[in-house]
């Protein structure tokens, strides 16, 4: 990610713990920047994903794993 004003090790640090479960508030505080910064780090990094992220293999079936991840429609549901 180019034209960052924070370090990269920082921004990495960071979406690293965004990942782990860490919220973005609790982020910004952590790392001194703002909640709206590190959603925009988020954004920036999805944007890009095509162009670092490998294809699929061919001919072999992927498995995603939701980590306890449940969808809001209304009320929460459980993964199928």
């Amino acid at each position: 990610m180019a034209r960052l004003r924070t370090p990269s090790s920082v921004v990495a640090t960071a979406l690293n713990g965004r990942s782990e479960g860490l919220g973005v508030r609790a982020t910004g505080r952590l790392f001194g920047a703002s909640h709206s910064t590190i959603l925009r780090w988020e954004d920036r990094l999805a944007r890009q994903a095509d162009a670092w992220s490998p294809p699929a293999p061919g001919g072999r079936e992927v498995t995603l794993e939701g980590d306890e991840v449940y969808t809001r429609v209304g009320e929460n549901r459980p993964p199928q």
